[in-house]
């Protein structure tokens, strides 16, 4: 997994010459979000840059005194689009993921990239502990008592310093768990937009970005890989559950970063020439309630396990399980006209509550 390089952010911050900040570090000042106010630019870094000099422009008079250096700088800055159909899919996109943390207000319910099973593990242990509090922690948002939103901000940033500075010690349930609680406050964050009580930008893409990196290690993933690169029948259920939570979860940090500039969504490795790769997997697959229900739907034969992926024109396009398993040596060297095309139709007639947001996704950059 491709290291992500935040160098940009250390200059934000503490000057060039210094390493990448841990939480302590993470004093941030407050810019504004709107759309439309700042050119178009290529990273948070730039859009960062160009917001705080637009800024110093307006605020610094003739004269030109030094303004002290920016402090508690947001950093989920929303993407501008250049036209109304494209804000209304942004638009649609971010209600899609505003509704995976109201499902967890309700009871045996899941966003579409969080299986029921790891629940079910954390009952027995501590390995989900980090995705049990964060559900524990969105009920707290829905209670009648003034000041909730604000005692919810300061858990999560208790939660966001705790998983930082345990995340060399989690094992990989833990860190997956980790990583699915960070993409809800994410998604909270970004229903909120910008309050007093809410900024944590910072924090949480250092915490994410560390995980993140935990996640792509090769000692948690080469034993599934190693297993499944040629014949899904050869994978226990537990480890294909892992790789399949990994992969929908890169999906929502990828469609995250479509809305709002969020440089962690690199982290996941994928062809170059496809936006998102690999989708989900079919739905038959992903509700399987155990190991034999599972099992019996993976050997009802390959058509059942064929790979999609997102090509940048949005369209549909098959990959090969090589390439879902072995980036680095295949995915990224396969050249942009020899895929072979698919229809959604094909796709979408296995998928679950998922496929709604992948298609908005592609509407988007279609």
């Amino acid at each position: 997994m491709s290291n992500l390089d935040l160098e940009f952010l250390d200059r934000i911050l503490l000057g060039a010459d210094h390493a990448t900040p841990g939480p302590q570090n993470l004093v941030l000042s407050e810019i504004g979000t709107e759309a439309g106010q700042y050119p178009f630019p290529e990273s948070l870094s730039e859009a960062v840059n160009v917001k705080a000099s637009m800024q110093h422009k307006q605020l610094t008079p003739s004269f030109s005194i030094p303004m002290a250096p920016a402090q508690n700088i947001r950093s989920l800055l929303q993407r501008p689009r250049l036209d109304v159909g494209a804000q209304r899919t942004a638009n649609l996109i971010l209600h899609t993921l505003r509704s995976y943390p109201k499902m967890m207000l309700r009871d045996n319910l899941l966003p579409p990239f969080i299986h029921p099973h790891l629940i079910r593990l954390g009952a027995k242990d501590d390995d989900t502990e980090p995705l049990t509090n964060c559900i524990s922690l969105v009920h707290m948002t829905t209670g009648p008592v003034k000041g909730n939103r604000k005692l919810f901000w300061k858990n999560v940033h208790w939660e966001c310093e705790r998983l930082y500075a345990e995340h060399t010690k989690l094992n990989k349930w833990e860190l997956l768990a980790a990583m699915q609680a960070l993409s809800i406050y994410i998604i909270m964050r970004l229903e909120e937009g910008e309050t007093e009580h809410n900024n944590v930008d910072w924090l949480l893409l250092s915490t994410v970005t560390v995980i993140a990196r935990q996640v792509g290690n090769r000692s948690f993933t080469t034993n599934t890989q190693e297993k499944g690169g040629r014949d899904h029948t050869s994978v226990l259920w537990d480890d294909w559950l892992f790789e399949e939570s990994r992969r929908r979860l890169c999906v929502i940090y990828q469609v995250v970063s479509m809305l709002v500039y969020f440089d962690p969504a690199a982290m996941c490795e994928h062809p170059t020439d496809l936006v998102l790769s690999p989708l989900p997997a079919r739905r038959q697959l992903w509700e399987a309630g155990d190991g034999l229900a599972w099992k019996a739907e993976v050997e009802r034969g390959p058509a059942y396990r064929e790979e999609y992926g997102m090509a940048a024109n949005g369209e549909l396009v098959r990959i090969t399980e090589d390439e879902v398993y072995c980036h680095e040596a295949v995915a990224s060297q396969r050249p942009t006209g020899g895929r072979e095309a698919a229809t959604w139709e094909d796709w979408c007639s296995g998928m679950d509550g998922l496929g709604g947001l992948v298609m908005l996704a592609a509407s988007l950059v279609g």
